[in-house]
C-alpha cells in the first residue's frame, strides 16, 4: 500500500505542473484582431521599406504599440520607428560694435564716411564742415570685412528705453562705403506684455559675406542707441514638422479634487509626438501666462510639461508679434490642458501642435500583400527592438525606399478594443489537480489508518 501511494504522488504533482505550465505556440494574427488597416503599395521588389506614419494612423493607435505590418497569412512583420534626426546647427555669432554716424543732413548726403583700423580697433568717421555740428544719430555702421561666412540675420541690442517702442530697421551693406543696397528690413520692438519685457530684435538678411553694415530707421525714437550687433550666419537643417491646430473643448469634463480654476481642455484626436506647442488668439490682441500638462485621458492623470510661459500676439503700430513656440521635447499625448492665471473664454483661443514627421522601417519577408493595422490589445502587435538594432549596426547603410498608404478599411471595429473573456481553463485545471491530489492524500491516509487499526491475526 504505501508503495502505491508513494507512487500516485509521483504522478499527480508533475502532471499539475506541465498542465499550469504548458504554452501553446503563438498563432499568426488575424485583422479582425484590430480596429482599422490600410493596405500598404511596397516599391516593387523591395524587402525593407520606410511606410509614413500620418495623423489618420496616430488618431487609430495610442502608440507604436498598438500597430503591426501582417502580410497575406497574418504573419507580422519586423518594424520600428524612425524619428527624422534632430536639427543639425552650425550658427556661428559674432558680435562687433556698431559705430555711431552723425549729421546734421538727411542720410543720403552723408558721402564722407571713412574708416580706419589700427590695433584691431576699427572706428568709422564721418568728416563734416566746421559750421556742420553733430546733434543727431542718423545710422550706426558696423565693419564686417573679417567675417568670412554670409549672415542670414542680425540680432541688435540697444540701450533700455523707459517706455514700449516699434521701430522699423533697414540694414544696407556695401562693399567700398560708396554704393549702399538694402539686404534686410524687420521691425524691432522692446513690449510689455502682462508685465514682463519682450524683446524683438533679430532682423533677417540676405546679404554676402563681408563688407560694411549699415543700420537706419525709419521713425524718431528719442536716445534710441545700439550698444552691440550680432552676426548670425548659420546653416541650420531641419526636418519640416507637421502641425495640427486643436480648438478648445466646450464641454468642460469632470473636474479633479479639488478642481482645477481656469483650465482648458483640447482633444488632438490622436496620441501625437508633440515637440513644441503654440497658443493662437483668436482676437487682434491677446496675451495669457498658464501651464500646460498632457495626459492620455480627461480623467487624467495629467503630467505638466511647462510652468507658467508667456504666450501672446499683439498687432502694434499695424506689425504682428507673437510669442515663439514653446519646446517641449518630445511629448506623446492626446489630451492637452491649459490652466490660466485669468480666465479665458474656449472659443477666443486655439492649441497649434507641432510634431516631427516619423515612420515606420519595415522588414517584409512574408508574402504580399502587405497591410498596416492599428487599434488592438494583441501583445504580439509592436515593433521589433531587434530588428531596429540589426539595421543601426550595418554599416554605411541610407534610408529605403518609402512605401505608401491605401485607403482607410475597418477591420474588426471598435470590438477589437475591447477584451474578450477568456475561460481560466489552466487555472481551473490546476485548481482541478491540487483537489484531486488532496482527495488522493485523504483517501490514503483513511485507508492507513483503517490498516493501523485493524488487529493483527
Amino acid at each position: 500500500m504505501k508503495i502505491r501511494s508513494n507512487r500516485l504522488l509521483c504522478w499527480a504533482v508533475p502532471l499539475g505542473a506541465a498542465l499550469f505550465a504548458g504554452a501553446a505556440a503563438a498563432a499568426p494574427l488575424k485583422p479582425e484582431q484590430f480596429e482599422v488597416g490600410w493596405p500598404i503599395d511596397t516599391p516593387a521588389d523591395e524587402r525593407i521599406f520606410d511606410l509614413p506614419l500620418t495623423s489618420e494612423v496616430y488618431r487609430h493607435a495610442a502608440s507604436v504599440r498598438e500597430l503591426a505590418v501582417l502580410d497575406a497569412a497574418g504573419n507580422a512583420m519586423p518594424f520600428y520607428r524612425v524619428s527624422p534626426p534632430p536639427a543639425s546647427a552650425t550658427e556661428q555669432r559674432v558680435p562687433l560694435a556698431p559705430s555711431p554716424l552723425y549729421s546734421n543732413e538727411p542720410l543720403e548726403a552723408v558721402t564722407q564716411l571713412s574708416v580706419a583700423t589700427a590695433n584691431r580697433q576699427t572706428s568709422v568717421v564721418v568728416t563734416r564742415g566746421a559750421d556742420d555740428p553733430a546733434k543727431e544719430i542718423v545710422a550706426f555702421a558696423i565693419d564686417a570685412r573679417a567675417v568670412e561666412a554670409p549672415p542670414i540675420a542680425f540680432e541688435l541690442d540697444w540701450r533700455a528705453q523707459p517706455e514700449p517702442f516699434l521701430l522699423d530697421v533697414r540694414i544696407e551693406q556695401s562693399k567700398t562705403l560708396a554704393d549702399w543696397r538694402l539686404v534686410g528690413r524687420a521691425s524691432v520692438a522692446q513690449l510689455r506684455i502682462g508685465g514682463a519685457d519682450v524683446l524683438h530684435k533679430r532682423v533677417p538678411v540676405n546679404a554676402s559675406a563681408g563688407g560694411y553694415f549699415r543700420v537706419t530707421w525709419a521713425n524718431t525714437l528719442p536716445d534710441w542707441y545700439l550698444e552691440h550687433v550680432t552676426l548670425v550666419s548659420s546653416t541650420v537643417t531641419r526636418a519640416t514638422p507637421e502641425d495640427a491646430t486643436v480648438a478648445a473643448l466646450a464641454e468642460v469634463p469632470k473636474q479633479d479634487d479639488p478642481p482645477v480654476e481656469n483650465a482648458l481642455y483640447f482633444d488632438a484626436g490622436g496620441t501625437l509626438p508633440v515637440s513644441s506647442v503654440t497658443l493662437e488668439f483668436t482676437g487682434d490682441n491677446g496675451w495669457a501666462r498658464g501651464s500646460v500638462a498632457t495626459a492620455t485621458s480627461l480623467a487624467g492623470p495629467w503630467d505638466t510639461v511647462a510652468y507658467s510661459p508667456l504666450f501672446y500676439e499683439i498687432d502694434y503700430q499695424g506689425e504682428r508679434f507673437a510669442s515663439e513656440p514653446l519646446e517641449i521635447g518630445r511629448r506623446e499625448a492626446r489630451y492637452w490642458r491649459l490652466t490660466t492665471a485669468e480666465p479665458l473664454a474656449p472659443e477666443r483661443v486655439a492649441l497649434r501642435l507641432a510634431y516631427p514627421t516619423e515612420e515606420l522601417r519595415v522588414s517584409a519577408a512574408g508574402t504580399p500583400p502587405y497591410l498596416l493595422a492599428a487599434g488592438t490589445l494583441a501583445p504580439e502587435a509592436g515593433p521589433d527592438s531587434t530588428f531596429a538594432a540589426v539595421w543601426r549596426a550595418l554599416p554605411g547603410t541610407g534610408a529605403p525606399p518609402r512605401a505608401a498608404l491605401g485607403a482607410l478599411r475597418e477591420l474588426g471595429g471598435t470590438a477589437a478594443l475591447r477584451a474578450p473573456y477568456v475561460f481560466p481553463w489552466r487555472v481551473t485545471l490546476l485548481w482541478i489537480v491540487l483537489g484531486c491530489g488532496v482527495l488522493a492524500v485523504a483517501w490514503m491516509a483513511i485507508r492507513l489508518a483503517r490498516e493501523l487499526g485493524s488487529p493483527r491475526p
